[in-house]
């Protein structure tokens, strides 16, 4: 059996099926997993995990995304979002790149450090968590939910190859979709007029968040960005107390000051015909999560 000391080198033998890599997993530490549309404010939420004693990984970005999980990440939209189905029959034959990709991502990210409390944060991961949870049957999962009328106005990356395409609506190879160009067009179409794309991300990410967190039940959290900045103290406290974080208080304590209010709904700076764009294509969402009230 592979011990924790064998997890932390590459010299390690790579398992070759998605059974011998959940066995290879087991032998880590449950992860705290963070997933959210992008600029959501995910990085106050890692800052929390991680100021608490939860080690984010070696290598992330500047938003504090995990680096070595987007390869990964990145494979698995590509080759089997949305059907899962594929990677659990039993006469299919193993994916000997997905299992290489899982163990070197996590040999990457934890850089030696097998056996301490760990996690990530990367967006796109909402895509990927019925693999998570097969590898990491006990993981804890924290999902930011923020405003889509302020990310309406927060441009990202547009659907112009397969990955980006699958994440705005679940499928790939279209040419034209509800007033929206996929494919090279996309990235002209986006630079014109990014809002409608925007709105169309937030969407499909915070909808196939909810539908995926659904099932993993007790283990998934739902935070709003709105109630981490306005009521930061008590916010933060119920998210370290479900992740059951070593140092709830210091990394509350670290954090309090630089919580900025100034974040949060920003959408009413632009003018009202903007509003309205943003608020008529994300409606239904928008009241579902009581961000909007009925009318």
């Amino acid at each position: 059996m592979t011990t924790p000391s064998d997890l932390s080198t590459n010299s390690a033998a790579s398992p070759t099926s998605l059974s011998e890599v959940r066995e290879w997993t087991s032998n880590l530490p449950p992860p705290v997993v963070i997933f959210n549309k992008s600029h959501s404010g995910s990085r106050l939420l890692a800052e929390l995990v991680r100021a608490s004693g939860i080690y984010m990984g070696a290598h992330q970005n500047e938003s504090g995304d995990s680096e070595d999980m987007l390869e990964l990440v990145e494979y698995v939209v590509e080759h089997y979002y949305p059907d899962f189905n594929q990677l659990w029959r039993g006469n299919q034959s193993p994916d000997v790149e997905l299992c290489a990709l899982i163990t070197r991502a996590c040999r990457r990210h934890l850089d030696g450090r097998p056996t301490q409390r760990w996690g990530w944060k990367l967006s796109e991961t909402t895509y990927v968590l019925p693999l998570v949870d097969y590898l990491f049957p006990k993981a804890r999962y924290l999902h930011l939910i923020r405003d889509g009328r302020d990310i309406a106005f927060s441009d990202h990356v547009p659907p112009f190859n397969t990955f980006w395409q699958k994440i705005y609506t679940d499928a790939a190879g279209m040419r034209y979709w509800h007033g929206l160009w996929f494919g090279r067009m996309s990235k002209l179409a986006y630079r014109i007029d990014p809002l409608p794309y925007n709105v169309q991300h937030w969407i499909n990410s915070v909808t196939v968040g909810r539908h995926f967190g659904a099932m993993l039940r007790e283990r998934y959290m739902e935070t709003r960005y709105e109630d981490l900045c306005l009521r930061f103290d008590v916010e933060a406290l119920r998210i370290l107390s479900f992740i059951d974080a070593p140092s709830a208080a210091t990394a509350i304590a670290s954090l309090r000051s630089e919580v900025a209010l100034t974040a949060i709904g920003k959408f009413r700076h632009r003018l009202p015909w903007q509003r309205w764009r943003a608020e008529r294509l994300a409606r239904p969402l928008l009241m579902s999560l009581g961000y909007l009230r009925k009318r």
